[in-house]
C-alpha cells in the first residue's frame, strides 16, 4: 500500500514520532544498563526452552490506534521488553506488523533495540537460557540484521550445551557413586545376614537349653495327675512294661497317672527319633523315685526328657516298694 504524504499526514506522523522517540530516549536515560527483568523465577526445561510465545488477546484484539496508546503507556511504564506480550516492543511490533512503513514505528524500534540485546545478554548470563530464547526471538522480530544477532545465538547455543553436559556429568557422578557403594551395601548386607544367623542359633540354644530346665524342674515335682499332650505337640509313644514285683507272689501296683514325655526341641529341629530304657522304684505311697537311665538310642538326646517323663508317673499305693523298668520311644508327628 502507498501512503501519499500530504501536509497534514506528514504532520501527523512527526507528532507521533518526536513522542515516540522522545519517550524511548527518556526511558533510555531511567534505564540504563537495565537487566532481563521478568523477576526471579527462570524454568529451565527442555520444553520449556523450546516453547513459542503466543501473542496476547491485545495484540491481536486492538486497532492501531488502540496499540499505540497500549506502547506508549508500556513505555511511560517502563515495561519495553519485559513482560512477555504486555511490553512497549510487543505493541511496536504488532503495530509495524498491521501497519507497515510507519516511520515512528521504525524509528521507535531501533531506539529500543538496545535494550532487548542488553537484556539478553543479561539473561545469558544469569543462566536464564529461557528469557534469552525470548528475547532473542524478540530481537529477530525487531530487526533479522541486527548485528548482536550472532553473538547471542551463539552464546545461547554453548549454553544448552553446556547445560546438556551438566546434565550427563551428573548422570555419571550418580553411577560412579552407586558403583563405589555397591560392594559396602553387599557387605553390610552379608554381615546382617550373619548376625541374623548368629541370633537364630543362640536362640535355638536358649531354647534347648530351657527345654532342660524344665525337665529338670518337671523331674522334682509331685503334680497329682499329668497335664494331657496338645494334639498340636510332638510327644513320645511311651511303651509300657509291667513293673516286676520286689518279692515273688506280690502283683505290680496299678498305673494310675501316666505321663508322655516332652520332644526336645534340638531333636525335634534336626528330626531326629529314637528310644529310652528306664528303670525306677515305685514307691510305697505311689510316686516314682529313683530314675536311672539303663539304654538310649542316641545317646544323649531323650535322656532327660525320658526321666522326667517317668518321675511324673504315678501307681496304686500298695504300702511296699516295687522296681519297674519303662520304654520310652520317641517318633516324630506324622503329617
Amino acid at each position: 500500500m502507498k501512503l501519499v504524504a500530504t501536509p497534514a499526514r506528514r504532520r501527523a506522523a512527526g507528532t507521533r514520532r518526536g513522542a515516540a522517540l522522545g519517550a524511548a530516549l527518556s526511558l533510555a536515560v531511567l534505564l540504563g544498563g537495565c537487566g532481563s527483568g521478568g523477576g526471579n523465577e527462570k524454568p529451565q526445561t527442555g520444553a520449556e526452552l523450546d516453547a513459542a510465545v503466543a501473542l496476547p488477546a491485545p495484540l491481536v484484539e486492538l486497532d492501531s490506534e488502540g496499540l499505540r496508546a497500549r506502547a506508549s503507556q508500556a513505555l511511560r511504564e517502563q515495561r519495553i521488553h519485559t513482560p512477555a506480550g504486555d511490553s512497549a516492543v510487543d505493541y511496536y511490533l504488532a503495530l509495524r506488523d498491521r501497519e507497515a512503513g510507519q516511520i515512528d514505528v521504525i524509528g521507535a524500534l531501533s531506539e529500543l533495540q538496545p535494550y532487548v540485546v542488553i537484556a539478553g545478554e543479561q539473561a545469558l548470563v544469569d543462566d536464564d537460557l529461557v528469557e534469552t530464547r525470548r528475547l532473542l526471538e524478540l530481537l529477530a522480530r525487531m530487526d533479522p540484521q541486527a548485528p548482536a544477532l550472532p553473538r547471542l545465538r551463539d552464546g545461547l547455543h554453548r549454553a544448552e550445551l553446556a547445560r546438556q553436559q551438566q546434565g550427563r556429568d551428573e548422570t555419571q557422578r550418580l553411577i560412579a557413586e552407586r558403583a563405589q557403594t555397591a560392594p559396602a551395601r553387599r557387605e553390610a548386607a552379608l554381615l546382617s545376614s550373619a548376625a541374623l544367623k548368629a541370633e537364630a542359633a543362640a536362640s535355638a540354644t536358649a531354647a534347648d537349653a530351657a527345654a532342660q530346665r524344665a525337665s529338670a524342674i518337671a523331674a522334682t515335682e509331685t503334680p497329682a495327675v499329668a497335664p494331657p499332650a496338645s494334639a498340636s505337640t510332638p510327644a513320645a509313644a511311651p511303651a509300657a512294661t509291667a513293673p516286676a514285683a520286689a518279692r515273688s507272689g506280690r502283683s505290680a501296683p496299678r498305673l494310675l497317672a501316666d505321663a508322655s514325655p516332652r520332644y526336645p526341641l534340638s531333636a525335634l529341629n534336626r528330626k531326629i527319633e529314637g528310644s529310652v530304657e528306664v528303670s525306677f522304684t515305685i514307691l510305697p505311697d505311689g510316686r516314682v523315685g529313683a530314675p536311672r537311665l539303663v539304654s538310649a538310642q542316641p545317646a544323649g538326646i531323650f535322656d532327660e526328657a525320658a526321666l522326667a517323663a517317668v518321675s511324673r508317673l504315678r501307681f496304686e499305693a500298695t504300702g511296699e516298694a516295687h522296681s519297674a523298668r519303662r520304654t520310652l520311644n520317641f517318633k516324630l508327628p506324622t503329617r
